[in-house]
C-alpha cells in the first residue's frame, strides 16, 4: 500500500496544473458542504447539550375536538402532570425582558425567563455556583429570587463570588441572586437571568398567562404513550379560556420553525448538488487525463500488474486527491461556519441557543468522510475506463490514440450532468438573490441614513399609572429637543421596520355602516415630539399636531395616503372622523392631516404598508416606547446625549435596542441577506466548477486531436470549419443539460416557494438568465481551446505520434 501511495503522490505532483485545478474545485465544494453540514447537523441531528436530550419533549396545548393550538398556563402544568405518568417531570418557562439596576452600573435591559423550580433538573443542568430554585420558591407568596447566567456574572460582576446572595433590582423590585448557571447556558434563547415564575406572575398570572412547557420521558416510555396520557386529560374551560389538552413532540422539533428547517435543508441540498458537480467535473478531467496515460497502464500490465492492482492504484490517486482537497477545505469551512454564526444577530436568533454550530469532531469527520466517498465516486469511472479495455492495445496504437467511443460518450454524459445540476442549483440560488435584491431596493419613504433609534421601558409599580408614563414621555421629549446635533426627535410606541409597537384594530367610519367582521383595519401608533420633521416628511394635505394636542388627549389624528384612499375613496378626508370599533368607549378622532406612506412593517413581511393613523401618545399609553432622532451628522454621535436625557428624567430607566435606522432596516430582513449571500456564494462556486470542467475536458480532448486538426488544416480547412463542429457539439450538450436542469428546477424550486418574497418559484427571468449564462459558459469554454488548437502549425501537428 505504501509504495502505491508514494507513487500516487509523485503522479499528482508531476501533474501540477491538473492537481491544482482538481483540488481547488473539490476544496471549494467540500468547504461549502461542510459549512452547511455544521448548521444542518445542529438543527436536525446533533444531540442537544442536555442530559439524555432525546427524552426531552415540548408540550403544547390543543383543543381536544378541533385540534387547533391553544395556550397553556402555569396552572395547567399541574393538571397535565397528574395525567402524564410517562413523564418524570413537567416544567414551564416564559420569556420577558427586565431592567436590571443594582448600583453597579448603568440600568440594563436583560433577556430573562420566568421558570418553574424544576426546570434546571428537568434539563439535567447543574448550577455553576450557588443553588437552584427550591419548591418553596415556586409559590406566589415566596420571596423573589433569581439565578443569573455566567455571561452576565462576568460582564456585570467580573465573576465576583459575592454575587451569590447579592440583592439586585429587577423592574424596580428587589430580588436575591441564589445561583449562577454554567458557561454557555442561556436556555431557551440567549437568556441571561431566570426568575421563579409563581411569585413573578402572581395569582392572576398563574391562571391566565401563556407559558412554554417541557417534559422528560421516563426511561421506558414512548412519545406515543405520553401523548395518549396527555390527550386523555381535558382541562375544563375557565373564563375566556376554552377546553384544552396537551400534545408532546421532541424538543428539537419544537425549537426551530418550519422556515428555518426548510431553508437549512435547501442549502444543504444545494451544497450537495455542488459536490456532485465537482465529482462529475473531476471524473471528467481524470477520464481526459487518463487517455494520455493508456500507454503507461499498458506497460504496467505488460510487466505483470493485474487489472485489480491498476484499478487500486488509480482509485488511490483519486482518494488522495480528495483527501488533499479536504485538508485545504477545512480552514475555508472553519471561516464559513464562523461567518454564518456571526451573521445571525443576537437580537433575532434563527435557532435556540442550545442548537449552535461549530467546527467540532463531527464536522471534521464529515469533511473527511465525504472526501473519501467523493474520491471513490469520481475515481471509479476513470479506473474502469483505464482497465476495462485490452490494456496492450495502446502499445500498438501509440500513446496519442484518440479516445474511444465509450470514453467520448462518458465525457459527454458527465458534461450534461454537470450543466443540468448547475441549472437546478443556480435557478434556486437566483430566486433567493432576486428576493434579497428586491428587499434591498424597497423604498422606505424616508432617508434612513441620519436616523438613530432606541427604546425605553417604564418598568415597575412606579409607572403603573398611565399618567406617570405619559408625564415621563413628555419630559424626555422636551429634553430631546435640546440635544446638540439633533435636527428633530420623536417618541412613539412604533419604530418603523421594527416588530415592536403599533397596534392593529378594526375601525368604525362615521357615516358608514359595515357588516360585523367586515370593518376596515387601521395600524395606529401614538406619537410625541416632531414625527413628521424626524422623518423629513411633507404633508400631503392638512396640518400636523400642535404641541398642546400632543400633551393632551386631543381627539385628532394624522393618516397616511393608504388610509385616506381606504376609508374615504375619492373624498376629502380632512375633518372626517373614525374610531376604534372594538372599544365602544374610544373617542371619535378627527383627521387633521394626510401624510405620505412610509414603510412601517418589517421588510421580510410580504404585506404592503397598511392604512396607518398617528395619534397623540396618550391614546396608546404603554410601557415600551421608541425614541427616534434625526441627526445632522453620524447617528451614533447623539447616543450619549439621548442616554443623558433619559437619565435626567429617571436614572432607573434603561436605554436599549440602540441602533441606527440603517441597522434596523437590515435587522428587518437579515435572514434574506444571509440566505441570498449563501446561495450567491454557492452559485458562484458552481459556475466556476462547471466552467473549469467544460474547459478542462475540451482542452484535453483537443490535445488528443492535435494530429487530426493538423491534417485538416494542411488540407486547407478554414478555422471556422475546425472550430464549428466542436461548438455545435458543445451547444448540443449544453442544450441537453439545460433542458434536463430546467425540468429539475421546475420540480425543485416550489419546495422553497413559501420563503420567497416578490418572486415566483418558477420565475421565468431567473430560469432564462441561468440558461443563457450556462450556455455561454459552455460555448466560450469550448471556443477558447478549439480556437487555439486551430492555429496549430500543420508540420508540427503531423509530427505528433499516432
Amino acid at each position: 500500500m505504501w509504495p502505491d501511495l508514494r507513487y500516487a503522490a509523485r503522479t499528482l505532483v508531476s501533474s501540477r496544473l491538473f492537481t491544482a485545478v482538481a483540488v481547488t474545485c473539490l476544496a471549494l465544494s467540500i468547504a461549502t458542504n461542510t459549512t452547511m453540514f455544521s448548521v444542518f447537523d445542529a438543527i436536525f441531528w446533533r444531540p442537544l447539550p442536555f442530559a439524555q436530550s432525546d427524552q426531552l419533549v415540548s408540550i403544547a396545548g390543543r383543543h381536544p375536538e378541533t385540534g387547533r393550538r391553544v395556550a397553556l398556563s402555569l396552572d395547567d402544568v399541574r393538571g397535565l402532570s397528574e395525567s402524564a405518568q410517562s413523564l418524570t417531570g413537567i416544567a414551564a418557562y416564559s420569556g420577558r425582558t427586565v431592567t436590571l439596576t443594582d448600583g453597579g452600573g448603568e440600568p440594563e435591559r436583560i433577556s430573562a425567563q420566568l421558570v418553574t423550580a424544576n426546570l434546571f433538573a428537568t434539563l439535567g443542568i447543574p448550577l455553576h455556583r450557588g443553588h437552584g430554585f427550591e419548591i418553596e420558591d415556586d409559590k406566589v407568596s415566596a420571596a423573589p429570587v433569581a439565578v443569573i447566567g455566567e455571561a452576565l456574572w462576568l460582564r456585570r460582576y467580573q465573576r465576583d463570588p459575592g454575587a451569590v446572595g447579592r440583592q439586585i433590582r429587577l423592574d424596580n423590585q428587589p430580588y436575591t441572586v441564589i445561583g449562577i448557571m454554567p458557561p454557555g447556558f442561556s436556555f431557551p434563547n440567549r437568556s441571561e437571568l431566570w426568575i421563579a415564575m409563581a411569585p413573578a406572575l402572581g395569582a392572576a398570572g398563574i391562571a391566565s398567562r401563556g407559558v412554554s412547557i417541557i417534559g422528560r420521558l421516563s426511561g421506558d416510555a414512548s412519545l406515543d404513550r405520553a401523548n395518549a396520557e396527555l390527550g386523555s386529560r381535558v382541562l375544563p374551560a375557565t373564563g375566556s379560556r376554552t377546553v384544552r389538552s396537551g400534545i408532546a413532540r421532541p424538543l428539537r422539533s419544537a425549537g426551530v420553525g418550519s422556515e428555518e428547517r426548510t431553508i437549512t435543508g435547501a442549502l444543504m441540498g444545494a451544497t450537495s448538488l455542488l459536490l456532485l458537480i465537482a465529482c462529475a467535473n473531476v471524473a471528467n478531467l481524470l477520464l481526459a487525463r487518463g487517455a494520455g496515460r493508456r500507454r503507461e497502464m499498458a506497460l504496467r500490465a505488460a510487466l505483470g500488474a493485474s487489472r485489480a492492482r491498476i484499478m487500486r492504484q488509480l482509485l488511490l490517486e483519486s482518494v488522495l486527491l480528495a483527501v488533499v482537497a479536504a485538508v485545504v477545505a477545512l480552514p475555508l469551512a472553519w471561516y464559513g461556519i464562523a461567518w454564518v454564526r456571526d451573521a445571525v444577530p443576537p437580537t433575532d436568533p434563527m435557532v435556540p441557543s442550545y442548537m449552535q454550530w461549530a467546527m467540532d469532531a463531527r464536522t471534521f469527520a464529515w469533511a473527511f468522510g465525504i472526501a473519501l466517498v467523493t474520491g471513490l465516486a469520481f475515481g471509479l469511472a476513470p479506473a474502469f475506463d483505464a482497465t476495462g479495455r485490452r490494456l496492450q492495445t495502446p502499445l500498438r496504437e501509440g500513446s496519442g490514440a484518440a479516445a474511444s467511443r465509450v470514453q467520448r460518450r462518458t465525457h459527454n454524459a458527465l458534461i450534461v450532468v454537470q450543466i443540468a445540476l448547475a441549472v437546478v442549483l443556480l435557478a434556486t440560488a437566483s430566486l433567493f438573490v432576486r428576493t434579497y435584491a428586491g428587499l434591498y431596493s424597497v423604498p422606505l419613504g424616508y432617508d434612513a441614513a441620519h436616523l438613530m433609534t432606541s427604546r425605553v421601558f417604564f418598568a415597575g409599580p412606579k409607572y403603573n399609572e398611565p399618567a406617570d408614563r405619559e408625564r415621563a414621555v413628555d419630559e424626555i421629549s422636551a429634553r430631546l429637543r435640546t440635544i446638540a446635533g439633533a435636527e428633530a426627535a420623536t417618541i412613539s410606541d412604533l419604530v418603523p421596520l421594527d416588530d415592536q409597537g403599533g397596534s392593529d384594530a378594526p375601525v368604525a367610519i362615521e357615516g358608514r355602516v359595515f357588516a360585523e367582521g367586515r370593518e376596515p383595519e387601521v395600524h395606529y401608533a401614538g406619537v410625541a415630539g416632531k414625527w413628521l420633521d424626524t422623518f423629513d416628511l411633507r404633508l400631503v394635505a392638512g396640518r400636523t399636531f400642535f404641541d398642546h394636542e400632543l400633551q393632551s388627549k386631543a381627539p385628532v389624528a394624522l393618516i397616511n395616503e393608504v388610509a385616506a384612499r381606504t376609508f374615504w375613496p375619492g373624498e376629502n378626508p380632512l375633518g372626517r372622523r373614525f374610531r376604534i370599533a372594538e372599544d365602544e368607549s374610544s373617542p371619535w378622532l378627527s383627521v387633521i392631516g394626510v401624510v405620505p406612506n412610509i414603510r412601517t412593517v418589517k421588510l421580510d413581511e410580504s404585506r404592503a404598508t397598511p392604512a396607518t393613523a398617528y395619534v397623540p401618545h396618550r391614546f396608546v399609553s404603554t410601557r415600551n416606547y421608541g425614541i427616534i432622532v434625526r441627526t445632522s451628522s453620524r447617528p451614533e454621535a447623539v447616543v450619549p446625549a439621548i442616554r443623558d436625557a433619559v437619565r435626567a428624567v429617571d436614572p432607573s430607566v434603561a436605554l436599549f435596542d440602540v441602533y441606527p435606522m440603517t441597522e434596523v432596516r437590515w435587522l428587518s430582513y437579515w435572514m434574506y441577506v444571509l440566505w441570498g449571500t449563501l446561495f450567491a456564494v454557492i452559485g458562484a462556486i458552481a459556475l466556476v466548477v462547471a466552467s473549469v470542467g467544460v474547459y478542462g475536458v475540451v482542452f484535453y480532448t483537443v490535445a488528443q486531436r492535435t494530429r487530426e486538426i493538423g491534417v485538416r488544416v494542411a488540407l486547407g480547412a478554414a478555422r471556422a470549419q475546425v472550430v464549428g463542429p466542436m461548438l455545435r457539439q458543445a451547444g448540443m450538450l449544453a442544450a441537453a443539460g439545460i433542458a434536463i436542469g430546467l425540468l429539475g428546477a421546475w420540480l425543485v424550486t416550489p419546495v422553497v416557494g413559501s420563503l420567497l418574497i416578490g418572486v415566483s418559484p418558477n420565475d421565468p427571468i431567473s430560469f432564462a438568465l441561468v440558461s443563457v449564462t450556462l450556455a455561454a459558459i459552455a460555448l466560450v469554454g469550448t471556443w477558447i481551446p478549439a480556437w487555439r488548437a486551430s492555429d496549430v502549425d500543420p508540420v508540427v501537428a503531423l509530427r505528433e505520434p499516432n
